[in-house]
């Protein structure tokens, strides 16, 4: 079927829903779902009732739903391709400090979500409250098979490559916690922990 090319009025709806998407989540990362209500989002983003409730006709629950949604199809096409960047021509070190360093760059380069993610997760309805534990498990185990085959090629050792894959992530979610909560154990900036965390836990795997 031939793709039907967008009219600005299309342009401009889009336009007009990433505002509000956007203004809500400031809000909901200032004052919370709870502490948000539709008519400061309106004054917020300079928008009436009826024209928010026209793009979201479930209104702030819609709004929340649609913020959960959308970012787990972004952080889940990004984890794909920071898994298929694992490949054998590239140092392993090298590689999975790359991983780690652009999943803890992309979940701390979107705070707002972040914080409404820890503070109103409980709030969404759907199964996409649980998505950061989907999309880490299922990413999981891609991560295991990546480094099987490290192993295979003789350039680490046989081991329990679930528990290596976890060993490697929960490195990157210390260094997310540590930007969002009062626990902090980094000691450092979060470039050179990544890089010191990933170094000794590739030694830990050489034969």
């Amino acid at each position: 079927m031939k793709r039907v090319p967008k009219t600005s009025r299309d342009l401009q709806a889009a336009e007009r829903r990433e505002q509000i998407l956007l203004g809500a989540k400031q809000l909901f990362a200032e004052h919370g779902y709870h502490g948000t209500s539709i008519r400061a989002m309106n004054k917020h983003i300079g928008i009436t009732d009826g024209l928010l409730y026209h793009y979201f006709p479930g209104g702030k629950q819609e709004i929340l739903e649609t913020i959960f949604h959308e970012a787990q199809r972004d952080r889940m096409e990004l984890m794909d391709q920071l898994i298929k960047g694992i490949h054998p021509g590239q140092p392993l070190e090298e590689a999975l400090y790359l991983f780690i360093s652009r999943l803890v760059g992309t979940l701390v380069g979107d705070p707002d979500f972040m914080k409404i993610m820890l503070r109103d997760s409980d709030n969404i309805l759907s199964e996409d409250k649980n998505f950061m534990t989907q999309l880490i498990l299922q990413r999981h185990q891609a991560l295991k098979e990546a480094l099987a085959r490290r192993a295979e090629a003789g350039e680490i050792r046989e081991m329990d490559f679930g528990l290596a894959a976890k060993q490697v992530i929960s490195v990157g979610m210390m260094a997310v916690l540590g930007q969002f909560t009062a626990v902090n154990m980094l000691e450092t900036d979060v470039d050179s922990y990544l890089e010191r965390m990933v170094a000794f836990t590739v030694s830990l795997w050489r034969k």
